[in-house]
């Protein structure tokens, strides 16, 4: 679980975690034609979620809690 402290923004939340690496939420820009992600913990293909800026790891929603 990635427990994430000063949350942040409006359309799109961000925050630290425990380790004082960012994280930011996204969705996948289909118009775009950008591809679909891989959660980094259980392997789900990832439409959105939370994506790791300072090591490009991406998680499902589920594996994120709020401190």
């Amino acid at each position: 679980m990635i427990k994430l402290t000063n949350i942040e923004g409006i359309s799109r939340l961000s925050g630290t975690d425990e380790q004082g690496n960012a994280w930011i939420q996204f969705e996948v820009d289909y118009f775009a034609e950008q591809l679909e992600g891989e959660c980094h913990i259980c392997g789900e293909p990832l439409a959105d979620g939370w994506m790791c800026l300072d090591g490009g790891d991406e998680v499902c929603s589920d594996h994120v809690e709020f401190i």
